[in-house]
């Protein structure tokens, strides 16, 4: 079966891994990546596989993630940004160079992201690939800091739409070229489009509706994930989309699956708060999670966003452990 879920445990049990599963929590990261930015890290295969390993060992999930920041493809393709501490990267080029100088066909640029993945299925990981959705890699084009996002949805409410198509043909490519090249299925970081509403969400999902439907032939095993996802659900049921929707805490599975009819998977949704103090809360969040699975088949375990800093290794190897045991 071609589907993300059977993929990754041959249909025997839930699956489980963690958005921002390898990086700051893990008690190697520093000592491996010392001051590299994570594109540094990124262009060192052997490394990045190393730390793209270590949870599936340390933390006994059941993929690996690629190691790269979903800025990398552009920096690889030679798109300038420079990395802050405590904000991430920022875009130093001048915006109108994403419409002029992207150059789709570049891809031994991203030789480095071949090799990464070679090495990963080399000792016989499963692998999860990724990139980011239109409208939140253009937030990161725009150095949007607003948590409502108000100056990219600007930038697109007075210009067009249309104007996210490069960075939609990116990421459609950059799906194309992980599968290519091994990775058993594809999360879209669509962390920030759960800020639009009205025309601008409805022009956005006929941008989404165009990559999923490019990426047809890899539906099943292609995840979307956002944040407060609950806005896009009746435009998004109005796609063609029929692989994984991962959601965060505010989701609810049940509603979620009703939406779409039950054509798609789900993936989530434990808040990340919760593996960060462990313990019997922890646990019993996991279970009131797992409880509310309409469809076992078609579902992967995993946080509603990002691993938090700070949260003990010990606490998301109970997690892992306790989702494996779950009886179906």
């Amino acid at each position: 079966m071609n589907d993300v879920s059977y993929i990754l445990t041959k249909g025997k049990r839930i699956p489980v891994w963690f958005m921002r599963q390898a990086g700051r929590h893990m008690p190697k990261f520093k000592e491996l990546v010392k001051d590299m930015s994570i594109t540094d890290v990124t262009v060192k295969p052997e490394l990045a596989a190393e730390i793209a390993a270590e949870p599936v060992f340390l933390l006994g999930v059941d993929a690996s993630i690629i190691f790269m920041d979903i800025t990398t493809p552009l920096e690889l393709l030679g798109f300038k940004f420079k990395y802050v501490k405590g904000r991430g990267p920022v875009y130093v080029d001048e915006l109108n160079k994403i419409y002029s100088d992207v150059k789709l066909d570049l891809f031994d640029r991203w030789e480095p992201i071949k090799e990464q993945i070679r090495l990963l299925k080399k000792i016989k990981l499963n692998v999860i690939g990724f990139g980011a959705g239109p409208f939140t890699l253009m937030t990161y084009l725009l150095n949007d800091e607003h948590k409502d996002k108000l100056k990219t949805k600007e930038f697109l409410f007075r210009s067009t739409i249309e104007k996210l198509s490069p960075l939609a043909e990116l990421l459609i490519e950059q799906a194309r070229f992980q599968f290519l090249n091994g990775i058993d299925a594809f999360q879209i970081f669509d962390s920030w489009a759960g800020s639009l509403s009205g025309s601008l969400l409805e022009s956005y999902v006929k941008v989404l509706n165009k990559v999923f439907n490019e990426l047809k032939e890899y539906s099943r095993r292609t995840i979307y994930f956002c944040r407060s996802c609950n806005v896009l659900l009746n435009s998004l049921a109005a796609t063609n989309f029929e692989g994984y929707l991962s959601v965060d805490w505010n989701c609810d599975f049940k509603a979620v699956h009703k939406s779409f009819n039950g054509r798609v998977g789900l993936q989530g949704n434990l808040d990340p708060f919760y593996a960060y103090v462990g313990g019997k809360s922890m646990l019993d969040e996991a279970n009131k999670v797992l409880s509310n699975v309409p469809d076992y088949s078609r579902y992967v375990f995993n946080l509603g966003h990002g691993v938090l800093p700070g949260t003990p290794v010990k606490n998301l190897r109970l997690l892992a452990e306790h989702v494996k045991n779950w009886q179906i």
